[in-house]
């Protein structure tokens, strides 16, 4: 009997293909784990099983230049929490209250805070104090990970805190010497990392690797502690007797470019620092290094030196001042219209004559002046070992809107913009028998070792020779000396010599009445151990620099010598 071929209905091929279109939908996802998407995978559960931290260095101290501690790095812990052990509800409330004691914070909080964070390992509190971290480590606390850390202190408080600057979260150098120096200072971070299981604790005898983290240098710095916090009580004082708005004052030994203080206002102050103001950047730099000004009448030191080396004046050349030097047609004129009569150079400096200047730059002339401002290193940067030095700015013959008004302005202070840092290593080098140094900040570095590699002074160049230096040793002596109107600007146990400056603000087409004054002196007269330049600005009693900044230098003279145990050359304590 034959029989005729089976059929397929739909109740065979429905079913068919749909285990089918199935199965294709499973081997498709399985070649899209297995072999497309297998590395990503592979990572993620690498993360779930190995971890991985970072273990900071400690950072390198910064030293005064007499090993007096200035900023250092303490240990401390950094403590995460397993969210995961922490998702057992009894659990995580005996250990977020365990936890909380120690820390000081609310425990409910603090279990909130590990639940939304999404993260497995969730940062809790950085720069926890050593012994608080060790009595953690002690209780057993259930889900901790602590890892070393260190914070950094200025035992000092807030003394020198904008030369010094501060570090960020990850210890690293933000402003200041921190981050100058930051690669000699953070030294080498080194990393831990562990196997750990579904509930992030460590596996026994599971892969471990570790690589030690390696300390930075400490630097010992050119300040002196004791004469920076003078200076920045002087500092203090003069802003707020003669109602300025900020200042700076600075002391560096002018043979070898060393600062022995650098104090500044307005600046970072740890004790008020909040880094969520947006107005905290701007105190994030050192206005004594970064910022620019008209140096006024001090600049006749260096028109004064100039003339003398070029030999087109000595200190007893004399010349007529009528109180008016026309310039092409522009007079101009000595400070309240003041006429000298007849003058020597020496006279020139003592009385702060503009037309004086205006005198010895003529017989200069552009270029040759022009040459010497380069040779005292005004108009590029002096080269400090600090961030965000300025270049200053020299209005130059070359320049398209250069006129004569120029050169003779600039011989007394004007049409050239100068920094603080840039003036007193100009000054240091007309008093130093002649070589412009190149200022710095740090003196040494001492390695983890223990080993010390000295920084040397270094001679930029050679500004004017050594007689040339001596007679304006001399002529700056009779300026103080000379103390006409008892200003109190001449110490009363050390010979010294100095000029003040005293100079209005420019804006476009002229000048406002805001004025920023200054005083520049240096002592022993025949040896000098340190220059010291004092600035105050837009100081609201009008007071020139020879009344506000002389007192300042005499004062700080006394007592920074005093210090430095120097033999009083004149007055009463003088054997």
């Amino acid at each position: 009997m034959a029989h005729g071929r089976a059929q397929g209905t739909r109740r065979v091929w429905v079913p068919a293909a749909f285990f089918g279109a199935f199965a294709l939908v499973i081997f498709g996802r399985l070649v899209q784990l297995q072999i497309l998407e297998h590395p990503r995978y592979a990572r993620a559960a690498q993360d779930e099983l190995i971890h991985n931290a970072t273990i900071f260095a400690r950072r390198g101290s910064l030293l005064d230049r007499n090993g007096n501690m200035l900023a250092a790095s303490v240990d401390t812990w950094d403590i995460y929490v397993n969210s995961r052990t922490w998702k057992v509800d009894a659990q995580a409330k005996t250990a977020s209250e365990q936890l909380a004691k120690y820390l000081n914070i609310d425990a409910e909080a603090l279990r909130t805070t590990v639940g939304q964070s999404g993260q497995v390992d969730v940062l809790i509190r950085r720069d926890v104090d050593y012994d608080v971290g060790k009595q953690i480590i002690h209780a057993g606390v259930a889900g901790l990970t602590l890892l070393p850390n260190t914070k950094r202190v200025n035992p000092d408080g807030d003394i020198a805190a904008p030369l010094l600057g501060l570090i960020g979260l990850d210890n690293t150098g933000l402003a200041g010497i921190e981050a100058t120096y930051n690669d000699a200072l953070q030294g080498t971070p080194g990393k831990t990392i562990y196997e750990r299981d579904t509930t992030g604790d460590p596996i026994p005898f599971g892969q471990y690797i570790t690589s030690a983290p390696k300390p930075g240098a400490d630097l010992v710095l050119t300040i002196d502690r004791y004469i920076q916090q003078l200076a920045e009580r002087r500092l203090d004082q003069a802003i707020r007797e003669h109602r300025a708005t900020g200042g700076s004052i600075t002391v560096m030994d002018p043979a070898t470019g060393e600062i022995l203080a650098l104090a500044s206002r307005p600046g970072l102050q740890y004790s008020t620092l909040n880094l969520d103001d947006p107005k905290t950047l701007s105190l994030l730099k050192n206005v004594a290094v970064t910022d620019m000004y008209e140096p006024g009448s001090v600049m006749k030191i260096i028109t004064a030196s100039a003339a003398i080396d070029r030999g087109v004046v000595t200190p007893d050349t004399t010349y007529v001042d009528t109180g008016v030097a026309d310039v092409y047609g522009i007079p101009i004129k000595n400070f309240q219209d003041e006429a000298w009569g007849t003058q020597t150079m020496t006279g020139v400096l003592q009385h702060s004559i503009n037309t004086g200047a205006v005198f010895m730059v003529k017989l200069l002339g552009a270029e040759i002046f022009q040459r010497y401002l380069d040779a005292f290193g005004f108009g590029k940067p002096t080269g400090i070992d600090f961030s965000g030095e300025s270049d200053g700015i020299i209005r130059r013959p070359s320049d398209k809107d250069w006129s004569p008004v120029d050169l003779a302005t600039q011989a007394f202070g004007q049409s050239i913009s100068v920094t603080p840092i840039q003036m007193i290593s100009a000054v240091a080098a007309a008093v130093n028998g002649g070589n412009l140094m190149r200022p710095h900040l740090v003196k040494a570095h001492i390695s983890a070792d223990g080993s010390r590699h000295d920084v040397k002074p270094e001679i930029v160049g050679r500004a004017i020779s050594a007689g040339t230096s001596a007679t304006i040793r001399s002529m700056l002596g009779q300026v103080i000396a000379q103390d006409r109107d008892g200003t109190g600007r001449n110490p009363r146990n050390y010979t010294a010599g100095g000029k003040s400056g005293t100079a209005n603000v420019p804006v476009i087409n002229g000048y406002n009445d805001r004025q920023i004054i200054s005083f520049v002196g240096f002592a022993p007269l025949e040896n000098p151990r340190i220059v010291i330049l004092v600035k105050v600005d837009d100081n609201a009693d009008g007071k020139t620099g020879t009344v506000a900044g002389g007192p300042i230098f005499a004062s700080l003279t006394d007592e920074i010598l005093k210090y430095m145990n120097l033999q009083p050359d004149k007055g009463p304590s003088k054997r």
